[in-house]
């Protein structure tokens, strides 16, 4: 008789700390991925499984959400706005609170950029060229998400965001209300990501309307 125990398979489980809510077991251990149970009388049973893929996707996904696309516009932001005020322009600001304005930005953008390049990936299944280049990966992120979402017509929202962002960066200067338009270009990636995050993963059923 064999004594291997079979390991417990990826999938949404009973929270072990007790938190009433699901959280994703990715098969070696207990990820951050959680959701609410559905009821107060919901039974504690597994409902659903999960693959490693996917799982890496939706952890890559709530990461984007949670601050990435936020790390990333805002430093974006910050860059495009110094670009006006640098020490030497028209309205300069002291050399100290560029510097500082500076590192803020790259260090944001950097940030959003990675979390970004690890969401395209993992909705492509693989590292690619449209995942590694900075901004290109914003716009990439967008296209894989509709896609994923089977949108129709995306392509012109798509079309839309590249023209706002590059507005933005050439009318910042002197029509600063455009960072509105660059707002809504991330709430609408953030509202993807969520879509697509939702789709994967999808709510634990409650096993108490089928028993």
């Amino acid at each position: 008789m064999s004594n291997v125990v079979n390991p417990v398979p990826p999938g949404w489980y009973p929270d072990p700390s007790g938190e009433r809510q699901w959280r994703v077991w990715n098969g070696t251990q207990w990820s951050d991925v959680t959701r609410p149970y559905a009821t107060r009388d919901v039974k504690r049973e597994p409902t659903s499984t999960i693959g490693l893929d996917e799982l890496r996707t939706v952890d890559a996904l709530r990461r984007l959400t949670q601050f990435g696309i936020l790390a990333y516009y805002a430093g974006f932001a910050l860059l495009v706005g110094l670009i006006s005020h640098w020490p030497g322009h028209a309205r300069p600001m002291s050399a100290r609170v560029a510097g500082a304005t500076l590192g803020a930005g790259i260090g944001l953008s950097l940030i959003g950029a990675l979390s970004f390049a690890v969401c395209v990936r993992g909705l492509r299944g693989r590292w690619t060229l449209d995942a590694l280049i900075p901004i290109v990966n914003t716009f990439a992120a967008s296209f894989w998400m509709s896609q994923r979402l089977g949108l129709k017509g995306f392509e012109f929202r798509l079309f839309a965001d590249v023209l706002i962002t590059i507005g933005f960066v050439l009318l910042c200067a002197s029509q600063p209300w455009v960072g509105i338009a660059l707002a809504g270009v991330a709430f609408t990636q953030l509202a993807r990501a969520y879509l697509v995050m939702d789709q994967m993963s999808g709510p634990p059923r409650d096993l108490s309307r089928t028993s």
